[in-house]
């Protein structure tokens, strides 16, 4: 090649080879700096000579695209010239056998999804035809850039002429085009390829970088599963990937948008994935949170460990995870048990466990687990890259106490750990605004929208901002907007349980009360039953608050079977047992109520309240009988047990004015001779 063309550019070496042409890096003598010079293949350059759209190249601006700095005919060859890109291609980095983190190529791999995104939607649409790691720059400042883009197809309205390819990287009909133009004189019948080509390039390139391994299809154009090329990597991540790599175009995603936002759900799927997310707000779902944690398993030790001792070990956390699921707690503790044996030294068992603890709505024994045995465990935190998971359900643990400080405190921690996690800010900005920091919270709000956060999760915190305000009319608008809106069904649930508090704020009349009903029973049969729970919750209450507004027991009947639902799916707690007691004593079902205080001892333990219940269902029991026949021993009993337990556990010393009026009742008995 001669060293100079035309008296601008200065060729400094040849890069390499794409399917459109020879690759230069070249000086550029008028801007003083290097450039890319790509010489166009003469099989192709009369596509380009006839493309009078080929000047919208030079008018494309992204981050993630080299500028297009001229465009050149010179004795019959043609060239493109544009920005040298700094960095190495992801083809360097894997032929040194590099392995990338998950979460870093799930943020490359939206980067490259905008990126085409961009491309196809300009007027006409360009098609890359050629993507893949090699084509793919990792800059020093952690970005991609997608170069070799610009006329490596030609266009034709939606569609490009093929003009080559590279395998293990182009689909299906691509390579089939390209072979049939081969044997075609005529380019007027020439076969073309859309958009869903790249789209299967890109599928083939994350899935080449998640697994070191080029996708090889087999005879009918599948890809192995890359769930089984022993690397653990999130279901819902690996399910996108193979999507786009379906051999029928029409079976991939048809727009770089609509993967895209699936790329950005990925979390949002995952909790619809996990149970125990999906009930309230939580975090990562079991499963997803299994996967996501045993990729840092290789920096405390995963390839130095027995390799049948890992893969008990993984199972043994994966049946954890499937207990959470069916809240079989038993059988968890004995899977516990065995994982932190087998590996005292490894997050993930420890993990399932305060999850564990979260799911039973034991918040503060979450707490403690959570600070004694993983924060407060050196073997465990030292060199460990995955802590902003368990920062981020300390904080939620801390949430359900409305210790919003304390909260935002972790909260924090984990957006430090990990500062592109949009759900982090999310909650970061509504535990801040429900602790009094209200331009705290808009700043953290401002950065959710920085990280992309989905615009109907931007509308639910600017509504949980509005309620904090007071602005309870504007709030409940703007939840009502995202039940309208979302298709996630964890934020409907959110959103439907914050417009009911809207609704209780507003005021308490049986009109109002009877519009929470209503829209209560609206997202309890339109949620699926695993989002359901804190709907359930939240009925159960409004129809026990309709009885005591109305005076109509049928809603009691109703709030009973609402409490017994949530039993029955496996997300009772104590507060539902509670609820059901105080609804059978008020429908004068004292046996039953009875029994379900008495059960509560056993599976919560001795507790004041239980034995306050206790003692208040025996002075309405014995309400009920005539003077002569009045007993009040169980009484007596019950009231001495709970007077023991409650200053022990009572706490911060607020006073229980129920026990004040269960000690006059005692007394009144005493005096009434009732109580020897």
């Amino acid at each position: 090649m001669q060293r100079n063309i035309s008296d601008t550019y200065e060729i400094l070496g040849k890069i390499g080879e794409g399917n459109s042409g020879e690759i230069y890096k070249a000086y550029h003598k008028n801007l003083g700096k290097e450039v890319v010079l790509k010489k166009v293949k003469t099989e192709i350059k009369d596509f380009v000579n006839n493309r009078a759209e080929v000047d919208v190249l030079k008018n494309l601006r992204h981050s993630c695209l080299p500028q297009v700095l001229d465009f050149l005919q010179i004795d019959g060859d043609v060239y493109t010239v544009m920005d040298f890109i700094p960095g190495n291609s992801f083809k360097q980095y894997l032929d040194a056998g590099t392995v990338f983190p998950e979460k870093s190529v799930l943020i490359w791999a939206k980067q490259i999804c905008a990126t085409l995104g961009y491309l196809h939607n300009q007027n006409p649409p360009i098609i890359h035809s050629d993507l893949k790691p090699g084509n793919i720059m990792l800059m020093p400042n952690g970005n991609i850039c997608l170069i070799d883009f610009n006329i490596s197809a030609s266009l034709d309205g939606n569609c490009a002429w093929v003009t080559g390819f590279t395998s293990g990287y182009a689909a299906p009909e691509q390579i089939q085009a390209i072979k049939y133009n081969q044997n075609e004189l005529d380019r007027n019948r020439w076969k073309t390829v859309d958009a869903r080509a790249d789209i299967y390039s890109f599928g083939a390139t994350i899935y080449h970088i998640m697994t070191g391994q080029k996708p090889k299809p087999d005879e009918g154009g599948f890809v192995e599963d890359i769930r089984n090329k022993g690397r653990k990597i999130n279901d819902v991540f690996a399910s996108v990937i193979m999507k786009c790599l379906e051999p029928d175009p029409q079976k991939r995603y048809q727009s770089a948008e609509l993967l895209l936002s699936d790329l950005k759900n990925i979390q949002a799927k995952d909790k619809r994935y996990r149970r125990l997310i999906q009930r309230q707000k939580i975090i990562y779902i079991c499963t997803a949170a299994v996967m996501f944690l045993s990729a840092g398993v290789a920096v405390s030790g995963y390839f130095r460990m027995d390799a049948e001792k890992q893969k008990k070990y993984e199972l043994l956390v994966r049946q954890e995870a499937e207990c959470i699921s069916a809240s079989d707690f038993d059988d968890f503790e004995m899977y516990y048990q065995e994982a932190v044996n087998l590996k005292p030294k490894e997050l993930e068992a420890y993990y399932q466990k305060a999850l564990a603890l979260h799911q039973q709505r034991q918040y503060g024994d979450a707490i403690e687990f959570i600070q004694s045995e993983i924060l407060n465990n050196p073997d465990i935190i030292n060199g460990n890259d995955a802590l902003n998971d368990v920062y981020y359900l300390l904080g939620n643990c801390y949430e359900k106490q409305e210790d919003y400080a304390q909260a935002a405190n972790c909260y924090g921690t984990a957006i430090t750990i990990m500062p592109d996690n949009a759900d982090y800010y999310r909650d970061y900005a509504i535990a801040l605004a429900y602790n009094g920091d209200m331009e705290g919270a808009r700043d953290a709000l401002a950065e959710a929208k920085e990280q992309q956060l989905d615009s109907v999760e931007i509308r639910y915190i600017e509504g949980e901002l509005a309620y904090v305000s007071q602005d309870y009319a504007g709030a409940g608008s703007i939840f009502q907007e995202c039940i309208r809106n979302t298709k996630d069904e964890y934020i409907k649930m959110r959103a439907y349980i914050m417009a009911a508090k809207c609704l209780d704020a507003s005021g308490d009349g049986a009109e109002i009360l009877m519009q929470k009903v209503k829209m209560l029973e609206e997202a309890a049969e339109t949620l699926s039953p695993e989002y359901n729970i804190g709907i359930l919750e939240q009925l159960g209450q409004a129809y026990s608050d309709m009885s005591k507004k109305t005076g109509d027991a049928s809603y009691d009947m109703k709030a009973i079977e609402v409490f017994k639902k949530i039993k029955e799916q496996g997300m009772g707690s104590y507060s539902t047992d509670y609820n059901l007691a105080v609804l059978y004593q008020n429908i004068k079902d004292y046996d039953k109520a009875s029994s379900v205080l008495n059960q509560m001892l056993t599976d919560y333990g001795e507790n004041y309240k239980t034995y306050k219940s206790l003692a208040l269902l025996e002075v309405a029991k014995q309400f009920e009988r005539p003077v002569g026949e009045k007993t009040y021993g169980d009484f007596k009993g019950y009231y001495e047990k709970a007077q023991n337990l409650y200053q022990e556990q009572l706490a911060n010393n607020v006073n229980d004015v129920e026990m004040d009026r269960l000690k006059e009742l005692y007394d009144q008995a005493v005096a009434n001779g009732w109580i020897q």
